[in-house]
């Protein structure tokens, strides 16, 4: 799939909108609208992140957080 900056902006103002307690926020998929819920967060970021490999960005993702001694 042809991923756009587009789609990446509108993917992570869905996730914005879930964090800021919006109940259902949709965004284009694959040629389809597809609506997330505060349920699939998970889900949406690792769409998120599909985009950013697609089109050749760094993941924002990171591991867990340790404790170092």
């Amino acid at each position: 799939m042809m991923y756009t900056q587009e789609m990446l902006t509108e993917a992570r103002q869905a996730l914005h909108e879930l964090l800021l307690g919006k109940r259902v926020v949709s965004v284009s998929k694959n040629g389809r609208q597809v609506q997330f819920t505060q349920i699939n967060i998970a889900d949406l970021r690792n769409y998120i992140a599909e985009i950013e490999s697609g089109l050749g960005l760094p993941s924002r993702r990171r591991g867990p957080a340790g404790v170092r001694l």
